[in-house]
């Protein structure tokens, strides 16, 4: 499932055993890139689509480093979160007052009013 108005839970392989905690949402899906907001900035990785799953998508990061020419950075999880998953694994490790949701629409709506624009993703020709 891709959709740029869902909230995602990022899992990056790239960052070990102790990766940050990373939210996605206004994503886009292109045939060589991917693109997203997190709560700080725009992102965009170079690569392909590995598989669509019933709750998000799998990425194979792969960057031309111009130094090291192209680099596997690896594979990244985007799984979409649920009311229940975000109160769980997500808002006890946030810093700034977050509101209580009542559903999982809510949630995405809140994070697509106040992170979705935040940063600039796409790549410039």
């Amino acid at each position: 499932m891709i959709s740029d108005k869902v909230l995602y839970r990022v899992k990056y392989s790239y960052f070990g055993l102790r990766p940050p905690l990373m939210l996605a949402i206004g994503v886009e899906v292109h045939d060589d890139w991917v693109g997203f907001h997190d709560t700080n900035r725009g992102h965009q990785f170079f690569g392909k689509l590995v598989k669509e799953t019933k709750d998000g998508f799998i990425w194979h990061r792969v960057e031309d480093t111009f130094e090291e020419g192209h680099k596997d950075f690896g594979l990244i999880e985007f799984k979409a979160l649920t009311i229940e998953e975000y109160n769980k694994k997500v808002r006890p490790y946030l810093v700034d007052p977050i509101p209580e949701f009542n559903s999982t629409e809510e949630l995405y709506e809140f994070y697509q009013r106040e992170f979705g624009r935040r940063g600039y993703h796409l790549w410039l020709t």
